[in-house]
């Protein structure tokens, strides 16, 4: 595969601008990450998704590359109008949706405000419903400290970083949590006063939207890890329920899938795209097949 940092891109959207990552040919995936990661959350991904398929992969607001949140943004549903920019900028008419937390929410949105843009979408570790007031309340709490500290102190980051992961994970993938402290660590004071706790409160005070998912028509698979402290598989239950959705609940994995079980994720949404015909040669011989019947 080619050196990914030769397909760095950026879009003109809302009035700010995002980097995103746009390699291969084919029908088009776009890629969305969890609260805090980067397009690199999906790095593991490529190499599976990338043949015969055009991956779209953007920095949210406020993450890698991208410029810091526009200020009017009030709602998931903008964030979701801000992708459509982004397929607009890139000459995209149609896609499929694959998000994690953050991603799976406003990716939901947009199949639902964009049923014509989205051929399907993959929802992993995430939810569409309001949290319950006590983790609103404690969740609210670590972002004004945050704020007002313009840091992740070490309280905080004991607090958080479990969130992420597995029970263990300190002792099983050490990597990862020193991965993620890390780029706690690399927030400037601005970035996280204008960007990181914005777009978590946005997260964190959202509505109960499980309505949106009834409005979804393209195809669905909901990916859960079985050890979510953040997003218990029960919530993901729910909402395969509400969508008639194909549900697979990943064991010994948490809240970051794409990087705790890569080879499980890339091979279930591997064969969901493939059972779209959503790969390049693929298409057409699903077409054919469905012209026969």
């Amino acid at each position: 595969m080619d050196d990914v940092a030769e397909h760095f891109h950026e879009a003109a959207v809302a009035g700010g601008r995002l980097s995103l990552i746009d390699l291969g040919d084919g029908p088009a995936v776009l890629l969305g990450h969890g609260y805090l990661w980067d397009w690199s959350l999906w790095e593991p991904q490529i190499p599976a998704l990338a043949r015969g398929r055009r991956l779209i992969i953007p920095d949210m607001w406020g993450h890698g590359r991208s410029g810091p949140l526009p200020p009017d943004t009030r709602s998931l549903a903008d964030l979701a109008s801000h992708m459509l920019g982004v397929l607009d900028a890139r000459g995209i008419d149609r896609c499929v949706v694959v998000g994690l937390s953050l991603g799976g929410m406003w990716g939901a949105h947009l199949a639902a405000m964009a049923p014509d843009r989205v051929a399907g979408q993959v929802m992993l570790n995430s939810y569409l419903g309001a949290e319950s007031p006590p983790k609103r309340a404690a969740l609210g709490a670590m972002l004004n400290r945050v704020e007002a500290a313009g840091r992740f102190d070490d309280e905080i980051a004991r607090l958080l970083i479990p969130l992420f992961f597995a029970p263990g994970a300190s002792e099983t993938q050490p990597g990862l949590v020193e991965r993620l402290r890390q780029t706690l660590d690399g927030y400037t004071a601005q970035t996280l006063r204008t960007s990181i706790a914005p777009l978590g409160r946005l997260i964190v005070e959202r509505p109960d939207d499980l309505e949106i998912l009834t409005r979804i028509s393209a195809p669905t698979l909901v990916i859960a890890g079985a050890q979510d402290l953040a997003r218990p598989a029960e919530e993901s239950r729910i909402m395969a329920d509400i969508m008639d959705a194909e549900l697979a609940v990943i064991g010994d994995c948490g809240h970051s899938a794409a990087l705790e079980r890569p080879v499980a994720v890339s091979t279930l949404v591997e064969g969901f795209l493939d059972r779209l015909g959503w790969r390049a040669g693929l298409e057409r011989a699903v077409l054919s097949a469905e012209a026969r019947r």
